[in-house]
């Protein structure tokens, strides 16, 4: 990662990851997730589909525990090849690199020749990737449901899903696909949470979903904007399962901050929610700190102590160079959550 402070600033309760691309900002984020430990695996997708992405984002999760690369679709970009093998990635049931989603086979042999092994999970586009992804998972009793149209709304759901490993299924706003539809229909006692507003998914699939004999209950998280969804998602917490960050409370919490233009740094940072600080998402703009983000930052800031500041402490991981989230942006951020403000 470039430190230099006009390139990649950092504050004292911000930590900037910045990167020369998507695929550069990807192997970064490995780099700190697993700076003294291999993987099982690695995920690597194709660095212009989101969808994919999102969809991997239950992978990161334990067992697999393994990190997201990003790639050119057709060939092997080396800095990923060259970040795969400082991984040295251990292997889970065998394979060390899972290809999701629109990738090329042609990518599976050049791992081959720099002798990794490999698989490949896809589908004839994200809806049917997406539903291949919880055979790989197994053990899990909730499923995230977001548009499959419009990633702005349901994208903070890849930190949850990289965090607990709950699959994510896509659905349309008035539709539900049948590879959507066929995979809940397959599981036992499941809870649905829908990651979105009625703009992007509709009552009516939501009542679809929910007259399904294997639901056990369908809940959603919403709100007016995406910088209110990642707030209130952030918030959540299910009174009868495991399910939601709960995060609701004064506390040294940590969170990541990203925006949507820069959808795959968000996507390939899902490990900051999976191991060390196991931060939520909150949404920014490029220049600014929206509203209901910082005041929910202020509401679960912890009180100053009387003396001086001790723990708990809050802290920040912005994802992206300045020219993505400005610095004015960033000291925004780190003179809402410093205890000396």
């Amino acid at each position: 990662m470039d430190l230099n402070m006009n390139v990649c600033p950092l504050t004292l309760n911000t930590t900037r990851i910045c990167g020369k691309s998507s695929v550069g900002f990807a192997t970064e984020i490995s780099k700190i997730g697993y700076s003294n430990m291999n993987p099982n695996a690695v995920i690597l997708i194709n660095k212009n589909e989101v969808f994919d992405g999102i969809a991997s984002a239950p992978l990161v999760h334990f067992p697999i525990n393994a990190p997201i690369l990003l790639t050119d679709p057709y060939n092997l970009t080396l800095v990923t090849l060259k970040e795969i093998q400082r991984l040295s990635p251990k292997g889970y049931n065998g394979i060390q690199v899972i290809l999701v989603g629109n990738i090329s086979i042609n990518i599976i042999n050049q791992l081959r020749i720099a002798g990794f092994t490999s698989k490949l999970i896809t589908g004839n586009n994200h809806y049917e990737t997406a539903c291949r992804i919880p055979a790989e998972r197994k053990d899990f009793k909730n499923v995230l449901l977001v548009s499959g149209e419009d990633y702005s709304e349901g994208i903070v759901s890849s930190y949850w899903s990289a965090h607990h490993g709950d699959p994510i299924l896509f659905v349309r706003k008035n539709d539900i696909p049948y590879c959507t539809l066929n995979a809940i229909r397959k599981m036992n006692d499941i809870n649905l949470y829908i990651i979105g507003s009625q703009k992007t998914i509709s009552t009516t699939v939501g009542e679809t979903l929910s007259k399904l004999a294997n639901v056990k209950q369908l809940v959603r998280i919403s709100g007016s904007t995406p910088y209110e969804i990642a707030v209130n998602f952030s918030k959540y917490k299910s009174p009868t399962s495991e399910f939601g960050w709960g995060r609701n409370y004064k506390e040294g919490h940590a969170f990541s901050f990203g925006t949507l233009n820069k959808p795959m740094e968000i996507v390939t940072s899902a490990i900051l929610a999976h191991m060390g600080k196991h931060s939520p998402l909150l949404l920014i703009k490029g220049d600014s700190v929206p509203d209901v983000t910082s005041n929910y930052l202020k509401e679960v800031k912890p009180v100053p102590p009387m003396n001086m500041p001790r723990p708990p402490f809050m802290h920040g991981f912005i994802l992206g160079n300045t020219s993505d989230i400005t610095f004015e942006t960033q000291i925004k951020i780190e003179d809402i959550i410093s205890l000396e403000h």
